[in-house]
C-alpha cells in the first residue's frame, strides 16, 4: 500500500542544500531569545523580522548547490566562532582621505559615531538607528527595494541586523560635497558577526554623490552582511563610489539593491584594493521607467588566498534605457575571483542599449577565474553585447616596453597599471580617484605580482 510522505520531507531535501553549521544554530537559538525580549520593536518590523527568520531557518547559509553560489564555498569562510558583541571602541578610526572636500560620517562596527562625523548640508538628512525606525518615509521604504524572499543572506540580515541607517536626499537638492561614508570594523579578541543596513532615498531632481569606504583593524575575525537598499527617484542624478580596503580578517558579504525611477541616471564604481578574504557583492538595479542611464565599473586586484565574487543584475523594465558595465581584475597567487553579470531586457523593454564586459588578467598557474556575462533579451528593438576575456601579460608589449630600456618589472608594472587604471580613470572624484591609485600602486609592489614575463603567454591586453 501507497503512504502519503510526510509535509516535513520537503523541508529536510531543502534544509540539506544549506550550510548549518555552528554559527546558523548561534543565530537560531539568538533569534528565540530575541523573540521572548522583543516588546521594544515597532510591530511592522517585528513581523519583517520573523518572516525574514522563517526564510533562513528553512534555507541556511547557502552552499555550493545553489547556482548563484557554486563559486564561493562559504563553509569555508564560516568556520570561526562568530557571535554578536557589545560595542567596541576602537583604537583608531580610518583618516579622512588626503585631497577629498566632502561632508564625512563614521560608521563603527555599522553604529553610526556621531562624535566623529561631520555636520551635513543643506538637502542631505542621515538618521540613526533610533531615528530611522520613527520615520515615514524610511518605515514606507524598508524592505520593499531590497525585497527578494527567496534569498537566504538577505533574510539572514533583515532577521538579525542591529543596526540601520536613512541618508535622504531632497528633492532637487544639489549637494555639491560628496557625503563621505567611512565603515571601519573592529573585533579586537572575539570574532565578531556584524550585520546592519542603510536606505538610500534620493528624491526627484535631486544630485548627490556618495562615497563609501571600508577599513578594520587587524584583529579576530569578522564576518559583515551589509544590506543597502537606494531609491533614486525621477530626474534624479545619484553617484555611489565603493571602495574596499580591509583586512584579511574580514569576511565581507554586501547586498545592494537599487531601483531607478524614469529619466535618472545611476553612476556607480566597486573598487577592491584591499586584502579581503572575502569578498561578495551582489549589486542589482531594476529600471523601472523609462529614460534612465545606468553605468557600473569594477576592479579588483587579488593576491595570496583572496576570494572576490561580483554579482551584477540590470534589469530593463522599460523601453529606452541605457546601461554600460565594465568590470576589470588582476589575480596572482592563489587567489579567485568570480563575475557574473546578468543584463535582463524585457520585452516592454524596446529601444534598449545595454553594454557588459569583463576582463580578467591572471598572473599564476594557481589563479581562477569564473567568469559568466549572460543576457537575457525578450524585446526585439534592441542593441546589446557582452564579452569575458581571461588572458595572461601580453609578450609583444612587455619586448616593446623592454626594448626601449624599461627593466622587467618596470614594464610589467606599467602594464598592470595601464590595465586597472583604465577603469579607475573614470572615477570622477578627483581625490578618490587618486587614493584608488595609491592603493593599487601599494599593492602592485607585492613580489608575487610581478611574475617572469617570458614565462607568460599573449593575451588582449
Amino acid at each position: 500500500m501507497l503512504r502519503r510522505q510526510p509535509r516535513f520531507n520537503h523541508y529536510i531535501v531543502n534544509m540539506e542544500k544549506g550550510i548549518f553549521n555552528s554559527l546558523y544554530k548561534y543565530l537560531i537559538a539568538s533569534q528565540e531569545q530575541a523573540r521572548q525580549q522583543q516588546t521594544a520593536s515597532p510591530a511592522w518590523l517585528a513581523d519583517k523580522r520573523n518572516a525574514a527568520f522563517s526564510v533562513f531557518s528553512a534555507k541556511g547559509f547557502p552552499s555550493r548547490k545553489n547556482e548563484e553560489w557554486r563559486f564561493t564555498n562559504l563553509e569555508r569562510f564560516l568556520s570561526a566562532d562568530f557571535t554578536f558583541q557589545a560595542e567596541v571602541v576602537p583604537d583608531q578610526v580610518p583618516a579622512a582621505l588626503d585631497g577629498l572636500e566632502a561632508s564625512r560620517i563614521v560608521m563603527i562596527n555599522g553604529r553610526f559615531a556621531a562624535e566623529l562625523s561631520d555636520p551635513l548640508p543643506d538637502g542631505l538628512t542621515f538618521l540613526d538607528t533610533e531615528d530611522a525606525l520613527k520615520d515615514e518615509r524610511f518605515i514606507a521604504k524598508f524592505e520593499t527595494i531590497a525585497a527578494d524572499s527567496e534569498n537566504a543572506m538577505l533574510a539572514l540580515n533583515t532577521a538579525f541586523f542591529r543596526e540601520c541607517s536613512f541618508l535622504h536626499v531632497e528633492a532637487k537638492a544639489i549637494v555639491e560635497k560628496p557625503l563621505h561614508i567611512a565603515h571601519y570594523y573592529t573585533s579586537h579578541a572575539e570574532a565578531a558577526f556584524i550585520p546592519y543596513r542603510i536606505l538610500v532615498l534620493a528624491e526627484k531632481m535631486s544630485e548627490a554623490t556618495l562615497i563609501e569606504t571600508f577599513h578594520s583593524d587587524a584583529g579576530a575575525p569578522v564576518f559583515v552582511s551589509y544590506v543597502s537598499e537606494q531609491f533614486i527617484a525621477e530626474a534624479a542624478v545619484f553617484h555611489s563610489h565603493i571602495l574596499n580596503d580591509l583586512h584579511d580578517n574580514i569576511h565581507f558579504i554586501q547586498h545592494r539593491e537599487v531601483i531607478q525611477e524614469a529619466n535618472s541616471v545611476l553612476n556607480n564604481s566597486n573598487i577592491a584594493m584591499g586584502d579581503t578574504a572575502l569578498v561578495r557583492n551582489d549589486i542589482n538595479f531594476r529600471l523601472t521607467a523609462s529614460g534612465t542611464e545606468t553605468n557600473l565599473i569594477g576592479a579588483y586586484l587579488l593576491t595570496g588566498d583572496q576570494h572576490v565574487d561580483n554579482h551584477t543584475l540590470v534589469d530593463h523594465m522599460m523601453p529606452h534605457c541605457n546601461s554600460s558595465e565594465l568590470y576589470k581584475g588582476i589575480l596572482t597567487d592563489r587567489s579567485r575571483a568570480v563575475f557574473n553579470g546578468k543584463v535582463f531586457v524585457r520585452q516592454d523593454a524596446q529601444k534598449t542599449n545595454a553594454f557588459q564586459q569583463n576582463n580578467n588578467l591572471l598572473l599564476s598557474n594557481e589563479a581562477t577565474v569564473n567568469s559568466k556575462p549572460q543576457l537575457e533579451i525578450f524585446a526585439d528593438d534592441v542593441k546589446c553585447s557582452h564579452g569575458s576575456t581571461v588572458g595572461q601579460m601580453n609578450k609583444e608589449a612587455l619586448f616593446y616596453l623592454k626594448a626601449r630600456g624599461i627593466g622587467d618589472e618596470t614594464a610589467s608594472r606599467l602594464l598592470m597599471e595601464a590595465f586597472l587604471v583604465d577603469v579607475i580613470s573614470r572615477i570622477e572624484v578627483d581625490a578618490l580617484r587618486e587614493y584608488a591609485e595609491r592603493l593599487l600602486n601599494k599593492k602592485m609592489a607585492i613580489p608575487s605580482l610581478i611574475g617572469d614575463g617570458e614565462s607568460l603567454a599573449e593575451s588582449s591586453l
